[in-house]
């Protein structure tokens, strides 16, 4: 069975993106690059002008994640592809990330497949090596399969609706996870690969660092590495994260009002010094108010 992938690009760094589609490439059929407003796009262009399996297509204007995967999702339906693996562009997966893939495609209801995650080196791949995980988990939280190294049965992505443009960036993946499981197709975890992933620019939090390593406590492995997200960011995480707990009934504990206030708490006190807090705060609560405008 044949696969493709797609990656939305955005102003890229080209030697991560590089690595990327090097580690990408030999195991799909083709890649299919989509560029979503970016600056250097000609640059990527000039990058990857003699891989053979690359198709370019220019967005020319940002019109948020969403729309970009949608385009990727509908491109892969006209060529025929059943399967197609997105991909963050600065993501980097393991060279046997569809040689396990394979061994599941034929499983009933099968809508989404994810790798394991290696989030801003939270966890180590030499933790992740000596981990003894299960061959795979079914997911039930719509938080715990994310857009990078997902591979996406295009038939079912169609059939509950694709992403949600109007989320434009942040969550996009939660409420497409949300849809599949609300209309009773799988998603697995296939723990035999992995992908390491970069969200934001991640800052390195000592005190966590230190304590996770004397005491071996989970929570602080996930608190050591706090992602740096501009104000827009905050935006739209807050307004989306909202609108996704007011219209799902299984949304994960990681969009609860709880844990989102928590989650900006800790945004607040670790972050870098020179962000302006109040400017934070404003565009986390001017999100929270504009939910409706999704809905």
């Amino acid at each position: 069975m044949k696969i493709c992938a797609g990656i939305v690009l955005y102003n890229p760094e080209l030697k991560l993106l590089k690595k990327n589609i090097d580690a990408l490439c030999p195991q799909v059929d083709k890649v299919f690059l989509y560029n979503n407003g970016s600056d250097n796009f000609e640059q990527v262009k000039d990058v990857f002008a003699d891989y053979d399996n690359i198709i370019f297509k220019d967005g020319i204007k940002n019109k948020g994640i969403a729309f970009a995967l949608n385009v990727i999702i509908n491109w892969a339906d006209s060529q025929g592809y059943e399967w197609v693996l997105t991909m963050d562009q600065d993501s980097v997966c393991a060279n046997n990330l569809i040689k396990e893939y394979k061994k599941y495609l034929n499983e009933k209801k099968l809508a989404l497949l994810c790798p394991f995650i290696l989030n801003n080196g939270k966890i180590t791949l030499t933790e992740y090596k000596k981990s003894n995980l299960p061959k795979t988990m079914n997911i039930l939280d719509p938080a715990k399969c994310i857009t990078s190294g997902c591979l996406t049965n295009v038939k079912i992505a169609k059939i509950v609706g694709g992403f949600n443009n109007q989320l434009f960036i942040d969550g996009v993946d939660f409420d497409l996870n949300c849809r599949i499981l609300e209309a009773g197709y799988r998603i697995v975890q296939v723990n035999r690969t992995y992908l390491v992933q970069k969200m934001g620019k991640g800052k390195n939090i000592r005190l966590f660092n230190t304590l996770q390593h004397l005491t071996g406590i989970d929570l602080f492995r996930r608190a050591k590495i706090v992602a740096v997200y501009p104000n827009i960011r905050l935006y739209y995480h807050s307004r989306n994260m909202r609108y996704i707990r007011k219209k799902y009934s299984i949304y994960s504990k990681q969009t609860s009002a709880s844990f989102i206030f928590m989650y900006y708490m800790f945004f607040s006190i670790f972050y870098p010094h020179e962000r302006s807090r109040i400017k934070m705060w404003k565009a986390m609560i001017k999100g929270f108010r504009d939910y409706k405008k999704v809905m």
